[in-house]
């Protein structure tokens, strides 16, 4: 026998806006939904910080000291959920919430991914090629500034632009509106020096290339807080002429570019 659910709950709709004032508020109460969840470590230690995000609503909250986490105003059906945490694997789950606004609790086993940060080692960085993408493993090496790479960006499975600097410093989360997708989206502006932010890509200025950009076309990030730690051959990048202060920079080097000049470097023995 086919569920009476619907027919209900489009009869009480309908009792609403015949009798407003009656059935008005149960009505709307049954409209959206809560969706709970605990995240833990894989032995069932619960997680602090992790971000759990509603990915089609651009909703997200993250979990208390318990691990536990409270998504509220949820519409019903399938909502895709995610976790994440730098330092750690995100992870997606399709959470089914029923016809009267209940779903099961939703449970994360989260595992370590690969160390985001890189130690510090200071070692020259003279000579690093400017436009190569071995030069920006020649910085990294010598710990001049703040780097993630491949790998590191494929573990943080960035939805936006933001989500790449999660947990370096000297920068905050911006709003704004990415009118090619239309939606709200969110960069990182500075929070360090003269508090202003330049960008590089592949070692150049921006092109019309690169005009419109994704997370999932970029292949390395490399951020230098202050101008004063700004590589020689970038400081023309920080310091542009039309300006009367240095910035922070940060250089994006792309997927397509990369592969285009010869591929990713080779891995050290």
């Amino acid at each position: 026998m086919p569920s009476l659910r619907p027919l209900l709950r489009a009869l009480a709709v309908a009792a609403a806006v015949l009798l407003p004032g009656a059935l008005l508020p149960n009505a709307l109460a049954a409209q959206t939904a809560v969706v709970r969840g605990i995240v833990t470590d894989s032995v069932g230690n619960p997680i602090r910080g992790v971000e759990v995000l509603a990915l089609q609503q651009e909703r997200s909250v993250r979990t208390g000291a318990d691990g536990r986490f409270v998504l509220r105003n949820m519409p019903w059906g399938q909502v895709v959920l995610m976790a994440r945490l730098p330092g750690w694997r995100a992870q997606e789950q399709v959470v089914r919430i029923n016809d009267d606004g209940t779903s099961r609790e939703v449970r994360f086993a989260m595992v370590r991914a690969v160390q985001l940060l890189d130690t510090l080692r200071i070692v020259s960085q003279d000579g690093c090629a400017a436009t190569q993408i071995e030069g920006f493993e020649c910085r990294r090496r010598a710990g001049i500034g703040q780097f993630r790479g491949p790998e590191e960006l494929e573990a943080i499975r960035a939805q936006h632009m933001a989500d790449m600097f999660e947990g370096m410093t000297g920068l905050r989360r911006e709003p704004f509106r990415d009118v090619a997708r239309g939606r709200l989206d969110w960069t990182v502006a500075s929070t360090t020096g003269w508090r202003c932010l330049t960008e590089a890509f592949n070692g150049r200025f921006r092109t019309a290339r690169e005009e419109i950009i994704y997370p999932e076309q970029i292949y390395a990030i490399e951020y230098y807080d202050v101008y004063e730690r700004v590589p020689e051959i970038y400081k023309r990048f920080a310091w542009p002429n039309t300006t009367d202060r240095p910035c922070a920079l940060v250089v994006y080097w792309t997927k397509a570019y990369v592969e285009e000049n010869g591929g990713p470097p080779r891995q050290r023995p």
